[in-house]
């Protein structure tokens, strides 16, 4: 199979997988519950507890709500600073990025909504930042399919 015919897979696949996710997560009822679990042990992160800058990110439905997470940074001297702030978030001055996905692997391999924003992004960050990836139990898969440009998270917390 040539490049492009396995991109062409791959672009097929993650399309697919992505409408199942999206399902999934609408299907949940305990979301908030889930979410606040999901913090919780975000929170009992090393990384994150030594942490000055965490990026963060605004939910949108079907993500774990940030909403706790956000107060609990700030209630512990943390920076918060999200992707669409303005000016953009210094890469090299941030400590954590967590990344929401539609679907990971516990080795860290993510699918996220297909924009690509994530993978440029973490390119830029200092080697020894942490990129914790968050979802719900139910968007945890045994594999995705992977292409060069897709970046992997250090560790996956889920509830």
């Amino acid at each position: 199979m040539t490049a492009a015919a396995e991109s062409a897979a791959a672009a097929s696949s993650k399309s697919a997988i992505r409408a199942e996710m999206r399902a999934v997560r609408r299907a949940l009822p305990d979301r908030a519950e889930r979410s606040v679990n999901i913090w919780f042990r975000v929170q009992g992160l090393p990384a994150v507890a030594a942490a000055s800058t965490v990026m963060l990110f605004n939910d949108v439905p079907g993500e774990p709500e940030t909403a706790t997470f956000r107060r609990w940074c700030t209630a512990n001297g943390k920076s918060v600073v999200l992707p669409e702030d303005s000016p953009p978030p210094d890469p090299i001055s941030i400590d954590v990025v967590i990344v929401p996905g539609l679907a990971f692997t516990a080795a860290g391999d993510r699918l996220g909504q297909g924009g690509g924003w994530y993978d440029r992004f973490l390119t830029t960050v200092r080697p020894e930042a942490i990129k914790i990836g968050v979802a719900f139990t139910p968007q945890i898969v045994d594999s995705l399919p992977v292409e060069p440009h897709d970046i992997r998270v250090d560790v996956v917390i889920t509830a």
